[in-house]
């Protein structure tokens, strides 16, 4: 295996704060990781560094074996690297079907032009892009929900679309911020069913971040610990939870 996602020595500040200090962690093609540590740790900033929507200060973010540094999200997106959040960012007022059409990539009729000049051809694109988003509704669960308002979607079900709209991108990975965050247990078995169904399937890479250690310790192959900033341990998730060094860190919020 050979690593998709390689981060060396990770910089970020914010005036006096170091939210993260060369923070080095990699995540291999086909794994599935976690971010874990307690609040205020750095994970969100280095999910933000590495999916664009923060600039680092300092340190090398490498994709798929081109530096990555500093790129736009919508750079990192056509790279095949997409961030969900924790809070999901559906469109309310749109279907379900409709919120997981618009995640398709190169769209034609996003030119004013096309959609005067090639009307037979934007049937077409619009045809497959519909099937397309209908089968990755039947994958996540969601294809009994496709004409409903994503608005009177559930908590749980929001976070199965924002998964649904990040497959319409084809990545090659996926930056997950808290699924199971707001999602009753059974339903987070599921998604963690999803998770790994994806991974085997399509080859998907994952890196997530997760307060729920019992998802995590379930799920993932390799666990990232971040504490003040800094990468603390890294390892297999019963291995890195019984380190005393990482069980202070999530007791006093803090680095011993």
């Amino acid at each position: 295996m050979s690593a998709l996602l390689d981060v060396q020595a990770l910089d970020k500040h914010f005036g006096g704060l170091r939210a993260c200090d060369e923070a080095t962690f990699a995540v291999e093609r086909g794994q599935i990781a976690g971010m874990i540590g307690p609040n205020g740790a750095g994970k969100t900033t280095a999910f933000n560094c590495v999916a664009g929507f923060l600039k680092p200060d300092g340190g090398r973010v490498t994709f798929d074996g081109a530096d990555v540094t500093g790129l736009a999200p919508h750079r990192m997106f056509e790279n095949g690297l997409v961030r969900t959040f924790q809070i999901p960012q559906e469109l309310d007022t749109m279907t379900v079907l409709e919120n997981v059409m618009l995640a398709g990539e190169r769209q034609s009729g996003e030119s004013v032009w096309r959609t005067w000049l090639s009307p037979g051809r934007l049937r077409r694109e619009e045809s497959a892009l519909e099937a397309r988003a209908h089968a990755v509704l039947e994958q996540t669960q969601l294809g009994h929900q496709a004409y409903i308002r994503a608005g009177a979607l559930s908590g749980g079900q929001r976070k199965l679309l924002e998964l649904a709209r990040a497959l319409m991108a084809e990545p090659k990975m996926i930056l997950l911020d808290e699924p199971g965050a707001g999602v009753n247990p059974a339903l987070i078995a599921r998604l963690a069913d999803h998770i790994r169904d994806l991974r085997d399937r399509l080859g998907l890479t994952f890196l997530i971040i997760e307060h729920n250690l019992d998802f995590v310790r379930q799920l993932c192959d390799q666990v990232v610990v971040m504490a003040q900033g800094r990468v603390l341990d890294i390892g297999a998730p019963d291995v890195v939870l019984s380190n005393p060094e990482v069980q202070s860190a999530y007791l006093s919020g803090q680095r011993t």
